[in-house]
């Protein structure tokens, strides 16, 4: 069973403040109660970023409580928090299976792009969710089929083969990179009724300097034996080639959303 397995440098650390500034994008965050009073967790809440963007949703009258394993997340997410002001905004360590807090002290909880780093205990964490919701309450799922990302061309390197390393990386580790298909059915076994379950695809430019999720587990699939440093060489060429270019590939994924109610 894994943890999660990204390099959490400052680089990193800038690519999940970016995920999370686009994460609040459509009506998701009504369909699981994120409302004006609701008490919301978030678990596996990373430097904290989906809370703070999230907090308008709630207003003062609400509260984000934001979970995370990593000592280095929470320390992060506590300054960025209290650079905010978000005075109903807490975060603390705590395991997304097992957080500590309260069965039935929440309105909604949120496990966004958690499953898929943690092969083992998806149905585990999933139903620590279910139990922290009242009746009545809301476990939000986002997660992803990385298998269906596709880069056009599709040759590009070194993007497509690092890619490639990347899913034979998240297998080694046990994780399932198609979790994203089976939010339906985890929520289910967790005995919550699914509201929805929809996908979200966007078509998009890569940005030049744009490394990725896979390069931030570059180090750590040289020492799963998926890589090699020579590797890791030669794709640092290809990546500096490749942002020199003024014409970028195309990167295509979906997220999947799935809800299911506390009865």
């Amino acid at each position: 069973m894994s943890r999660y397995g990204l390099e959490l440098d400052n680089t990193e650390h800038a690519r999940l403040r970016a995920q999370a500034a686009g994460a609040g994008a459509g009506e998701i965050w009504a369909l699981a109660g994120v409302a004006t009073g609701a008490d919301v967790v978030d678990l596996g809440c990373g430097p904290a970023a989906v809370m703070l963007e999230l907090a308008s949703l709630v207003g003062p009258e609400g509260t984000l409580t934001g979970v995370d394993a990593d000592p280095d997340m929470v320390e992060r997410g506590q300054a960025a928090v209290a650079a905010a002001g978000a005075d109903n905004v807490i975060v603390r360590q705590g395991l997304a299976e097992d957080s500590g807090l309260a069965p039935g002290s929440f309105d909604c909880a949120i496990v966004r792009l958690v499953l898929i780093h943690n092969g083992g205990r998806e149905q585990e964490i999933v139903d620590h969710a279910a139990s922290l919701v009242r009746p009545g309450g809301r476990v939000l799922l986002i997660d992803l089929d990385s298998t269906m990302i596709r880069y056009i061309p599709g040759t590009t390197a070194p993007i497509s083969e690092l890619h490639e390393r990347y899913q034979a990386y998240q297998r080694a580790r046990g994780n399932d990179p198609a979790v994203g298909l089976r939010l339906p059915e985890l929520l289910e076994a967790a005995g919550l009724q699914v509201e929805t379950f929809r996908t979200a695809c966007a078509p998009r430019r890569r940005g030049s300097g744009e490394r990725g999720p896979s390069w931030a587990a570059r180090r750590a699939m040289v020492e799963e034996g998926v890589a090699t440093t020579e590797d890791l060489e030669r794709w640092t060429r290809q990546f500096e080639e490749l942002d020199d270019q003024q014409k970028q590939p195309w990167i295509i994924g979906c997220v999947f959303m799935a809800i299911g109610r506390r009865c």
